[in-house]
């Protein structure tokens, strides 16, 4: 009887040795496990940019900077708040965007005419640079050292020329959503693009070629600047069915040709659409010098300013911002064949998803108005 106790006691004993060891080892494999993954979070991926080229970039990308214009048009479209800076400043006094964003430092770029400074984007510490032309990323990458440059086509073919450009971004939107965790932003503005698209190829195929509205675009100081069919500066009066009356020669760039004011008066446009330039004041001199007077435009009071506050709808610079003057282009063009259309919640719903403001009925009143 002893012997069969001590017996048990011992089989008893060696089972809680043997379970003891057995937890040991459960608890082993957990704290493994764990410190497998922690170690193999990644901080950096490989991604493929736009123009073919695989770039590592941080997972979780805080801060951006732009090279020039059009990509900054876009991240502030779908993630401004992982803007670390601005290529230009906002238009407007004040500007139609929150504070936060108007406040950000103006650090520059390259484009037009501008040169930037390879210290002052270095010094803002961003985590990655946006560049828009292959061409240029060589040296962006070499100047810019360890911080990534993510080559961005800034529209479909070369923007200097009526391409694809105005009708070309989604892939841009898509990439960006993509890079900057903000894809569901990059949906909405897609949406709201292929809208503006649909609307107005709608209305333009409609319209016979002799009933089209010829169109001068004033430019500069005096008016006597301009950009002929095939700029990337006037693609949104064409797309939306304007002729541009002005026969002159297309430069490339930031665009901008001579035109005399004999010549305009041989071209008499229906309408003049008045961009970069001293816009308040050109305005008045077009509606109150009697040289302009001949104009059938001056006579009809078709004297239009272009909106750009906080960013340009129609041009300086073009870019995405012209989705919502898409809707203002064809409407100001056409308003017999534009009856439906709200204009002014087609505004204010772009102010609020993607310039980040909700407007007032005046402001949109303000922005739709000429000077005086």
């Amino acid at each position: 009887m002893k012997k069969t106790l001590l017996k048990s006691l011992s089989l008893l004993l060696a089972a809680a040795i043997l379970l003891g060891s057995l937890a040991g080892c459960g608890n082993s494999t957990t704290a493994a496990t764990t410190s497998t993954v922690s170690t193999a979070t990644a901080t950096t991926r490989v991604i493929t940019d736009m123009f073919g080229r695989s770039v590592t970039v941080p997972t979780v990308i805080n801060r951006v900077l732009c090279s020039g214009p059009i990509e900054m048009e876009l991240v502030y479209l779908i993630a401004p708040d992982k803007l670390a800076g601005l290529s230009f400043t906002f238009n407007g006094a004040p500007a139609l965007v929150p504070d936060k964003y108007s406040s950000l430092p103006v650090v520059g770029g390259w484009f037009g005419t501008q040169t930037g400074n390879y210290e002052t984007f270095i010094a803002a510490k961003p985590d990655i640079i946006l560049e828009g032309t292959q061409a240029n990323i060589p040296e962006r990458q070499d100047k810019f050292g360890s911080i990534p440059v993510v080559g961005v086509s800034a529209g479909t073919g070369n923007t200097n020329y009526v391409d694809d450009a105005l009708t070309g971004y989604e892939n841009e939107m898509r990439f960006l959503g993509d890079l900057l965790n903000a894809k569901a932003q990059a949906d909405n503005l897609i949406a709201y693009y292929k809208g503006a698209m649909t609307y107005v190829t709608g209305i333009v195929s409609r319209i016979p070629d002799k009933d089209k509205v010829k169109v001068y675009y004033a430019e500069g100081k005096d008016g006597f600047s301009t950009d002929p069919t095939g700029s990337m500066h006037t693609r949104l009066l064409e797309f939306c069915g304007g002729i541009n009356v002005a026969q002159v020669t297309l430069k490339l760039g930031y665009g901008m040709a001579d035109a005399s004011l004999e010549q305009i008066l041989l071209w008499n446009p229906d309408m003049v659409i008045i961009g970069r330039g001293s816009q308040a004041s050109l305005f008045n001199t077009l509606m109150t010098d009697a040289k302009w007077s001949q104009l059938k435009a001056v006579q009809n009071k078709k004297v239009t300013v272009r909106p750009d506050n906080p960013l340009s709808w129609f041009d300086g610079p073009p870019g995405p911002c012209q989705i919502v003057g898409m809707y203002w282009m064809v409407n100001k063009l056409y308003p017999d064949k534009t009856t439906g259309l709200d204009l002014k919640s087609k505004i204010k719903e772009f102010y609020s998803k993607f310039f980040h403001y909700d407007l007032t009925d005046d402001q949109v009143a303000k922005l739709l108005a000429n000077p005086g």
